[in-house]
């Protein structure tokens, strides 16, 4: 048996907190309810359009970045990651608990 994706996972839950079916979030979230049960099945890859995430998370009411990161998906406006290499850095500094690698 497989474990359960992340994306898969935190929508689950999310739903389960908020009390919402499956047709209910994809009716308030503009979704196809066959594409998001595949996607929660992990049968299909999590949306790639961040519009899509940025709609679910609302009507999940949880963390838009949780959920881009749970879907392996980076928040476009966080695109100077990958032109600025003093804010690579920091953040770098950050997830390594304050130690920041030499060959960033």
């Amino acid at each position: 048996m497989s474990a359960i994706p992340p994306f898969s996972r935190l929508v689950t839950d999310a739903m389960t907190r908020r009390g919402l079916g499956l047709r209910e979030l994809c009716r308030q979230a503009k979704l196809d309810p066959s594409f998001l049960s595949k996607v929660l099945a992990g049968k299909r890859n999590p949306p790639a359009e961040q519009e899509v995430l940025r709609r679910i998370a609302a009507v999940l009411e949880t963390d838009a970045v949780e959920l881009f990161v749970a879907a392996g998906r980076i928040p476009e406006e966080w695109r100077n990651l990958t032109t600025n290499g003093d804010l690579l850095r920091r953040v770098d500094a950050i997830a390594n608990s304050g130690h920041p690698r030499k060959h960033i």
